[in-house]
């Protein structure tokens, strides 16, 4: 057995999946902040098309300040509390048993807030934090020890370009704001994907913005304890809005990609889409090398538009939240402009 194969059938051995989890709304969302604190996960704002109408035949997006609690057993509620404001797609962490989100959109544009939420049995308490650099969503973000890092993402809702941007919050004190560090190198990237690869930061793939057209990546960059950007090999096929920060297997030594929209059905018709890749990549990091880990195992191959409630596809631009050997992945969007509000768990074997 090939390298190649071996690693996916580990992977394989190593996983057990559970699909059967639903947040509070028959709909869901794309585009939440994600994170944990006391045991819960939190999945944070987002937004949908309540009217079922898709983008494309006119339907309205609408954010959410809706907050929703995950707990240890897969069972869920909303939240009695809820967001500062109806916002999505930015930038998450977890830290310290506290939550925190910066940046997104809502309704009128991009934002540049930081805040951090703290949680106490069902109640919550968001805090303002020093604004970012500058308004950004549709960007990556992983935590790294007491530092949050958010890269890339767009200025505005009508950006013609992706930035290349890398900022860093100090957790442990966030009142001295946000320091600007070396520009990732490359083209502007949005919805790229970062990891957290045992203390080294990657950023991987996203699209960039070509006068407003889309264009995917395959490329991949590390952050060297100097703050220098090395290339690392470039990816397979792009896995743009894939679940992020990457899952992480510490058994194995490997940074876990799952899903992401490959761009190969980017220029075709929305209607009838059969969903976002399953596929898993790996990178190891010790070899520095990226493999094919196999596929997703609950993907759904019929291509039929089956009712939102039992559809189980792989979910784009929705945040990952692992804890030890466990991994939760919390809605997102699983065709054009349709959400789902399953909530997918994963274990990993002892």
């Amino acid at each position: 057995m090939g390298y190649r194969d071996g690693i996916a059938q580990v992977l394989s051995d190593r996983m057990v999946w559970d699909t059967s989890g639903q947040v509070a709304d028959p709909m869901g969302y794309a585009g939440a902040y994600v994170g944990q604190a006391g045991g819960r996960v939190y999945a944070l704002g987002g937004a949908n098309f309540p009217s079922g109408i898709p983008p494309w035949k006119g339907g309205q997006k609408v954010w959410s300040d809706r907050i929703f609690v995950i707990e240890e057993d897969g069972s869920s509620h909303a939240a009695s509390f809820r967001l500062p404001q109806a916002m999505g797609y930015g930038a998450y962490a977890s830290y310290l048993d506290c939550i925190y989100i910066a940046g997104g959109s809502d309704q009128s544009g991009h934002l540049q807030t930081t805040y951090r939420l703290e949680v106490s049995a069902d109640s919550g308490r968001f805090t303002g934090l020093p604004d970012l650099p500058a308004p950004i969503a549709n960007c990556a973000s992983v935590r790294i020890q007491n530092y949050w890092y958010i890269l890339g993402g767009i200025n505005s809702p009508d950006a013609l370009t992706a930035n290349n941007n890398c900022w860093r919050l100090d957790l442990d004190h966030p009142e001295k704001g946000w320091t600007v560090l070396t520009a990732i190198p490359g083209q502007g990237r949005m919805l790229a994907v970062a990891g957290n690869a045992d203390g080294e930061l990657i950023v991987l793939s996203g699209v960039t913005l070509i006068n407003g057209k889309r264009k995917y990546l395959k490329d991949a960059y590390l952050l060297t304890a100097d703050g220098t950007w090395q290339q690392l090999p470039a990816l397979s096929h792009a896995v743009a809005a894939a679940p992020s920060p990457a899952a992480f297997d510490v058994k194995l030594g490997q940074l876990l990609i799952f899903g992401g929209d490959d761009g190969t059905l980017a220029a075709a018709s929305p209607v009838g889409h059969p969903g976002f890749s399953d596929r898993i990549l790996a990178y190891d990091i010790q070899l520095r090398t990226w493999v094919d880990a196999g596929q997703l195992p609950f993907r759904n191959n019929s291509g039929r538009a089956e009712r939102l409630a039992i559809a189980v596809l792989p979910p784009v631009t929705t945040g990952l939240v692992q804890s030890d050997d466990k991994i939760v992945i919390p809605m997102g969007e699983v065709r054009p402009g349709v959400r789902t509000n399953r909530i997918l768990t994963a274990r990993f074997k002892p």
